[in-house]
């Protein structure tokens, strides 16, 4: 091979290279990843819901809760709340609630989705700035933790959730 086809071939390769390390990025890293709260207590979570009620996350026995991180202008999470609000019919009965953060985002907006979606009866606390998201260590949305019975964060994913993990984690942590 000459020096010319080895020096194309090269730049070939780190141009694909490149191109993977792009698009993954902007696909987002998405799938179960551990966070830094795994293992505590969860932050807390306060604030105006959507139908203008105060709220605030308190640890239930006998409760898992699943807090899910959204805005109405990510495609994903349009994609993701359906199985978010099916999910919640499933595991109810079972000690599970669903609470949400509508993060920068407009109440006009998040409630319109909702109800385009038909999940208009979620939970949503708003969080215009983002600083809630912050403090539960968001890096995007949606994301989605799963809480213990005690309020302990157990698991994280990162991107549009699917069914299987989400049931997983269900079964491993909502109380029998």
């Amino acid at each position: 091979m000459t020096a010319r086809r080895t020096v194309a071939a090269i730049a070939g390769l780190v141009v694909v290279g490149v191109a993977v390390l792009v698009l993954g990025s902007a696909m987002g890293d998405t799938g179960s990843h551990r966070s830094p709260l795994e293992g505590r207590k969860a932050p807390a979570l306060t604030g105006t819901t959507l139908d203008g009620q105060h709220y605030e996350l308190t640890a239930r026995p006998g409760t898992v809760t699943v807090v899910n991180i959204w805005a109405s202008w990510c495609g994903p999470c349009r994609d993701e709340l359906p199985l978010l609000v099916r999910t919640l019919d499933h595991w109810s009965d079972r000690g599970v609630r669903l609470v949400t953060i509508d993060t920068k985002d407009g109440p006009v907006a998040a409630r319109t989705l909702l109800k385009e979606v038909k999940a208009k009866d979620l939970l949503a606390v708003q969080d215009p700035e983002g600083r809630l998201a912050v403090s539960w260590g968001a890096t995007g949305v949606p994301e989605t933790v799963v809480l213990d019975e005690h309020g302990v964060v157990r698991a994280r994913w990162l991107g549009q959730v699917s069914a299987g993990w989400l049931n997983r984690q269900l079964r491993r942590w909502a109380p029998a």
